[in-house]
């Protein structure tokens, strides 16, 4: 089977590493894959097994002077290159990840199987003023997809009941989690015995400024406690002055992008995330089988159900013990400089410093979280994806 993975870039991010994830497996399956990229000057992060093919199409990007209307229009001048590509590499299905990428996908339908898949809750996105994320719009396009793969309940009913996308459209679709092996890098660590680590692009959806504030509340009570940051983005000097100014400068470590997260999650104690907003996180799953105990706030998306939460997403209201992590609740909009703790916040500073510091109960959500990623394991999730294609 010829298979076409449309996505913007290769470099570093969620969607760019599953894309890679299932390319490599196709691979190695004996098909032919094709990944049909953007024009980006990103680099290149993830190296792939398929074959890498430079489209030239450029980001059509969101509403501006000339309005919606342009923006349609290079959607569909992308679409008729687009089917060029289809064509000359005789593509039997394409996958495409990103909205910018899903119409283009859409516009460009032949007679290959047209699959698009949504990485993020999308009535929860800060792009809503876009005509990418129109409900009328959606509606109309994404039920021409032979099929629509979202990654976990609060998605699939997010885009029935929001952007009326058809039930039978719709296929959950897990986001895989890998048990890496290789030789450990030997990192250095000097960070001490009782971190906690994040990982993720430092850019607002991620909101380290939260975490940073929350870490606050750990580092008064916990003298030995460090926060490990991992990962690159625009907002990294804006958060390293936030930790000056919040006093935890030598306790808040920016370590930038590893392409080997494992050897630092592998000797951290807990791991942390505060999204606005998230769609299945593999940094929480590859914490997750790395055997970190896991807190998240109840940000839309998958990680409360990663977590076992049984009662939907949004309303948690206090520390919340779930089976396979602790929850606490959702965090969002801007922070007030100067302001004080609020109450969220707080409370998941308590959490951090609960899970650091009990050892007993660290250690249950241990064994827990990797019980609940192997469940993501790679033969699990693409038998999924094999049904879906038909193969």
């Amino acid at each position: 089977m010829n298979i076409a993975i449309l996505i913007q870039t290769l470099g570093g991010g969620g969607a760019e590493r599953v894309a890679q994830i299932i390319g490599d497996y196709y691979v190695e399956q004996g098909h032919n894959v094709y990944y049909f990229l953007g024009d980006t000057d990103i680099k290149q992060v993830y190296p792939v097994k398929g074959q890498i093919v430079n489209t030239g199409i450029k980001s059509c990007g969101s509403n501006n002077f000339f309005g919606d209307a342009q923006v349609l229009l290079k959607l569909l001048a992308a679409s008729f290159q687009m089917r060029k590509y289809k064509c000359h590499y005789k593509i039997d299905a394409a996958i495409s990840f990103i909205e910018e990428l899903n119409y283009i996908n859409i516009l460009s339908k032949g007679r290959e199987k047209v699959i698009t898949r949504i990485c993020i809750v999308l009535s929860a996105h800060g792009g809503r003023n876009s005509i990418l994320y129109n409900k009328n719009v959606i509606r109309f396009f994404y039920n021409m997809a032979d099929n629509v793969v979202v990654l976990c309940r609060e998605m699939r009913n997010d885009m029935h009941q929001n952007y009326k996308v058809a039930m039978s459209k719709m296929v959950q679709i897990p986001n895989p989690v890998l048990v890496v092996s290789h030789n450990s890098s030997d990192v250095n660590w000097k960070y001490g015995d009782k971190v906690i680590i994040a990982v993720g692009r430092l850019e607002q959806q991620k909101q380290y400024e939260r975490i940073i504030r929350a870490f606050t509340y750990v580092a008064r009570n916990e003298p030995d406690a460090k926060l490990l940051i991992l990962g690159k983005g625009s907002l990294e000097k804006s958060l390293k002055e936030l930790c000056r100014k919040y006093g935890v400068k030598d306790r808040v470590i920016f370590a930038g992008f590893k392409k080997n997260p494992e050897d630092y999650l592998k000797k951290s104690k807990v791991f942390v995330m505060a999204s606005e907003v998230e769609g299945m996180p593999n940094s929480m799953l590859e914490a997750m089988i790395n055997g970190l105990p896991v807190v998240t706030t109840d940000t839309p998306g998958a990680c409360a159900e990663i977590l076992g939460k049984k009662d939907g997403v949004g309303n948690c209201k206090e520390i919340e013990y779930c089976t396979y992590g602790v929850l606490t609740p959702y965090i969002s909009g801007m922070v007030q400089d100067g302001s004080n703790l609020e109450k969220k916040e707080i409370l998941l500073g308590q959490a951090m410093l609960e899970l650091l510091q009990n050892d007993e109960m660290r250690m249950k959500y241990s064994q827990r979280s990797q019980k609940r990623a192997s469940m993501y394991n790679l033969a699990n999730i693409m038998s999924k994806w094999n049904r879906l294609l038909g193969i």
